[in-house]
């Protein structure tokens, strides 16, 4: 999945957010103190929040609401990050796979076997 630039954009300030996820300003501030959500800062050093960081949000409130510390919750999405990555990395392999196989079959000359030595 390719994000596209505005869902990158910081527009959300830290109240904006909370209220969106109905969830409390100091909760929002502990996710960037962990390395969970890192929001962008302004000049100023205020955060701003885009909308793929919403959605990381509401990842990571499921999961604390399933128990998970934020150390956990930050493995669990590492992991999760790299399962994506590795499932692109899959699905283009196996695109060059169906590329390779409507190419046209080509025999090859077989080579002599040599004994070892």
């Amino acid at each position: 999945m390719v994000l596209t630039e505005e869902e990158h954009r910081p527009l959300y300030s830290v109240g904006q957010a909370a209220e969106m996820l109905e969830t409390r300003r100091r909760f929002l501030h502990r996710l960037d103190r962990y390395g969970v959500v890192q929001p962008r800062r302004t000049p100023g050093g205020h955060r701003r929040y885009s909308a793929y960081e919403i959605g990381r949000i509401r990842r990571v409130i499921e999961l604390a609401d399933e128990g998970v510390t934020l150390v956990g919750i930050r493995h669990i999405m590492g992991l999760e990050k790299r399962v994506r990555e590795l499932e692109a990395q899959l699905d283009a392999a196996w695109d060059r796979v169906f590329q390779v196989e409507k190419r046209p079959v080509i025999p090859r000359m077989r080579r002599e076997r040599i004994p070892p030595l």
